[in-house]
């Protein structure tokens, strides 16, 4: 019940910040992504399992003008983070997030810096051992709070991006996973007006 209230009262400030922009930009954003938990106290390419897991993307945004070459952003983004060892055994985590960044413009290229509070929503577990106990074992966190930085380009109205996703917060609450931290690429389009 404590998340959802803090879920709520998140939206409610996103909501009433979104209509405090002007509104110079608002569009959708959708594409791939890969992703997989690493233990940061390991070698990098330690994780729960051995592959990342193909997912997707989507989410709507709104940009406001500071000055020509800067500009504010906001949005609400639904992703699914997860690890996969094949097709048999994977675990999944549906995230609503709430991507604030800076974005810095010199021509039609494009940087992006921001952090993306995020909600969990569900899960979905697949595995041969037993997916209720995997799941009750991990105990997943129901907040992450990843920093991300991102390039674009636009054609017109058209988008291409990519974004790198670090998680700053324990994935589960099990102390035997401790230290595992999300982490994910983005790859996407997205249509600004």
């Amino acid at each position: 019940m404590k998340q959802f209230k803090l879920l709520l009262v998140s939206l409610l400030v996103f909501g009433l910040s979104f209509n405090s922009f002007a509104g110079d930009k608002f569009g959708i954003r959708a594409g791939w992504q890969f992703s997989n938990f690493h233990n940061s106290s390991s070698s990098p390419a330690f994780t729960i399992m051995d592959e990342y897991l193909n997912s997707f993307y989507i989410g709507i945004f709104k940009e406001h003008k500071i000055i020509p070459l800067f500009r504010l952003g906001g949005g609400l983004e639904y992703s699914q983070i997860g690890s996969a060892y094949d097709s048999d055994n994977l675990m999944k985590l549906h995230y609503l997030s709430l991507p604030i960044y800076a974005k810095i413009k010199l021509g039609p290229v494009y940087g992006l810096l921001g952090g993306a509070p995020a909600f969990k929503v569900g899960e979905t577990w697949k595995l041969d051992i037993g997916a209720d106990a995997s799941k009750e074992l991990f105990n997943a966190n129901t907040f992450d709070l990843p920093v991300f930085a991102g390039l674009g380009f636009n054609i017109l109205m058209l988008r291409i991006e990519a974004r790198y996703y670090w998680g700053t917060m324990d994935v589960s609450g099990n102390a035997l996973f401790s230290g595992y931290k999300s982490q994910q690429f983005q790859l996407g389009l997205g249509i600004a007006i």
